[in-house]
């Protein structure tokens, strides 16, 4: 036992060096206020920049990169968050990995949905919902989301059922997300990308989670590109115009309600319209 917990903990130390040194290349010293070195090689701030920021010394700094600290205190990342312009995801995510959140007992991800569930998700037609786990698996989809996507969800292979390797390959679902040119889809990949990695900071070593993780970035080479940019996002409740495969562009909001059944874990993604025009417009369409 006292191996794994070894182990794991040499693994969450390396995905934070990951993270830090990642960060820092992406932050340009003029965001900060500070004058670009003339003969400086790092395409970000320097790893001084960044100790002297966080008011920490450069060797303890360096230390972290390297995935070689031992019990770094909240304060000295929160420290270190702030000197890197880290967001409240970001931040958040440097805590679960150094241990500073709360490890609790971790659900199984969800691959199917109860009775209840099914019949929840049924109630909400005319209103687009399905139910997906923190891998982006479709897991169930009503019919007023399949008339959205213009396709039956449901009858896809499992494996291939999943948002990722929807967005990297299927035309149906590019169209819904508005994805028209290589800046939309890069776009679409960085926020996949960021919400899957969110996601698994508490899983960081669990195996499950690793193997499904490799199934996606071998199934998905623009996903890989993403996710090697280590960014971090939490899913949010986004406002934003999506392409009905019947009626046209439609305004709705994303809204997430957690499902849990049992030790089974998932999610209901909901889609509300945000006027009163594309409600009724929705409604008309289920009555056909």
């Amino acid at each position: 036992m006292q191996t794994i917990i070894d182990v794991n903990q040499i693994t969450r130390q390396a995905r934070l060096g990951e993270f830090l040194r990642l960060k820092r290349n992406s932050v340009t010293p003029e965001a900060i206020g500070l004058a670009k070195p003339n003969r400086s090689r790092t395409p970000g701030l320097r790893r001084e920049d960044v100790a002297e920021r966080a008011n920490i010394s450069t060797v303890w700094y360096a230390k972290l990169e390297r995935g070689k600290a031992q019990r770094v205190s909240r304060q000295v990342l929160l420290s270190v968050s702030h000197a890197l312009c880290c967001d409240e995801s970001e931040t958040r995510y440097l805590l679960q990995l150094a241990g500073h959140v709360e490890q609790r007992m971790q659900p199984v991800l969800s691959y199917c949905v109860p009775d209840a569930g099914k019949r929840l998700l049924k109630s909400v037609n005319p209103l687009p919902a399905v139910f997906i786990n923190d891998y982006k698996d479709i897991v169930l989809a009503n019919q007023a989301f399949n008339l959205m996507l213009g396709f039956d969800v449901n009858s896809k292979p499992v494996e291939k059922r999943n948002a990722v390797i929807f967005a990297s390959e299927c035309p149906d679902w590019q169209r819904w997300l508005r994805i028209e040119n290589q800046s939309d889809f890069d776009a679409c990949m960085q926020r996949t990308a960021a919400g899957v990695r969110s996601s698994m900071a508490n899983r960081v070593c669990e195996s499950e989670w690793q193997n499904r993780l490799e199934q996606l970035l071998d199934a998905s080479q623009p996903f890989r590109s993403a996710w090697d940019q280590n960014s971090v996002k939490e899913s949010d409740e986004m406002e934003r115009v999506y392409h009905h495969a019947l009626l046209g562009d439609l305004n709705l909001r994303k809204q997430y309600w957690d499902n849990r059944h049992g030790d089974t874990f998932g999610q209901m993604m909901v889609f509300v319209p945000t006027n009163d025009e594309d409600e009724q417009r929705l409604h008309n369409i289920s009555a056909e």
